[in-house]
């Protein structure tokens, strides 16, 4: 996550969304005020400051678990950190900033983010889930799937950001937003992008019976954004 003073911009990180890439880049432009997040796995250059700190962990509480969760997180003083959803950041962040500040995301075609997500499965060796012998098959029994909402939504299913950027349009899209805040743009740099080595479109590798489970797990998404297959 990057919350940019200089910038008045805050990037909420959602999975499998060229996040890292996008992280490294906007990371570039900030200041020392600015709030930049550690990476898992860390890159070489990447410099995290000022998103260590306490806060009080009774705001932002709305489920089962909340609160045990901030607890455990504000003893470690990780006030914000990759990944956190956006409305833990809202709870930690001051009202005048969250309330004034662009907040953005990315969100990507549930398809084609299932392939990704099922790649990272199979191929990171330091992911928790790694397994090289999985199937797309059993991947999809396992149904742990690469939900984003989560990251940008509050606890009822509503955004919390300012604008959602499209993950198939997204040099276009990022090219308006570095505009808008004033910061040049020649492109994402590459992270990541050697966990799927089968290239193919998603359209070629999925099965009917794959294509309606994901649609399935993915409704609250598609709806939100009216993604097609």
């Amino acid at each position: 996550m990057i919350v940019s003073h200089r910038h008045k911009l805050i990037f909420v990180k959602t999975l499998k969304s060229a996040g890292t890439s996008i992280e490294l880049e906007l990371a570039r432009h900030c200041g020392p005020d600015d709030i930049v997040t550690p990476i898992f796995p860390g890159i070489p250059g990447h410099k995290p400051r000022n998103w260590r700190g306490w806060f009080a962990p009774w705001r932002g509480v709305r489920r089962s678990g909340d609160l045990r969760k901030n607890v455990l997180e504000c003893l470690r003083r990780d006030r914000i950190y990759n990944h956190i959803p956006a409305r833990f950041a809202r709870a930690r962040l001051p009202a005048r900033i969250w309330d004034s500040y662009l907040k953005v995301c990315v969100e990507r075609n549930p398809w084609d983010k299932t392939l990704s997500h099922f790649h990272m499965f199979r191929n990171a060796a330091w992911h928790r889930h790694h397994d090289p012998e999985l199937t797309l098959d059993r991947y999809l029994e396992n149904r742990i799937f690469c939900h984003n909402a989560p990251f940008y939504c509050d606890t009822k299913g509503k955004p919390l950001v300012d604008r959602v950027l499209r993950y198939d349009r997204l040099d276009a899209e990022l090219a308006g937003l570095f505009a808008e805040i004033g910061v040049p743009f020649e492109g994402l740099p590459q992270a990541k992008s050697t966990l799927r080595p089968d290239k193919r479109p998603y359209r070629e590798v999925f099965a009917p019976q794959q294509i309606r489970i994901i649609a399935d797990a993915f409704e609250h998404e598609i709806s939100l954004h009216g993604w097609e297959y």
